[in-house]
């Protein structure tokens, strides 16, 4: 109720809280490396969302609109990456034709299977969690504080297991810059454990 005894719909208090958190909101968003303009969007877009979508009685509106927020930058996130994919594969097709042959020549797909054959050997001589950690953050494109959620340890320790599984791949390609691709399975300290 207002001070002048007027019922407030949920949808309005949302609204409000969701304009005096606005600063709060944009932080969240810019510390996960939305540029401002994004921010501004994104929080507007928020705010139109709330506008028009009817909903129950929340118990934590804080959290709600921070959750809201996080799925919709998410989705922008994922539709900008589809539209630059989709732009360079537009522009790569323009540059060189329908005619080109898009499938790297025998030597150049033998070097790669090889070099990937080597990160795998190399990977498969660190201790399980760190290899967990890097195809996590690496393939999988979790963020370190997900993984560190996970497995129920600190990010420094996420990060740790990170730079010692980048040492692992850094010795095969300084191997490969001298020439000498000797086999990947000497660990040379690379393989103790972190935590």
């Amino acid at each position: 109720m207002t001070s002048h005894g007027q019922d407030i719909p949920a949808q309005s208090g949302l609204q409000q809280l969701s304009l005096a958190m606005r600063p709060e909101l944009r932080r969240f968003l810019r510390a996960r490396g939305c540029s401002e303009a994004d921010a501004e969007d994104l929080l507007q877009e928020l705010f139109i969302k709330i506008a028009t979508t009817t909903t129950g009685p929340i118990r934590t509106p804080k959290a709600y609109l921070f959750q809201i927020l996080n799925n919709m930058a998410h989705t922008r996130r994922r539709t900008e990456m589809r539209r630059q994919a989709r732009d360079a594969e537009w522009i790569g097709e323009r540059r060189f034709g329908d005619d080109a042959d898009a499938a790297p020549d025998p030597e150049t797909a033998l070097a790669g299977r090889d070099e990937l054959e080597r990160v795998e050997a190399q990977l498969a001589d660190l201790p399980e969690r760190t290899a967990f950690v890097f195809r996590q953050y690496r393939v999988e494109g979790h963020s370190q504080k997900a993984i560190a959620l996970e497995l129920g340890i600190s990010l420094s320790a996420v990060e740790k297991h990170l730079q010692r599984a980048y040492k692992a791949v850094l010795v095969i390609r300084n191997r490969q810059e001298q020439g000498g691709l000797a086999p990947a399975s000497s660990k040379g300290g690379i393989g103790d454990a972190v935590d």
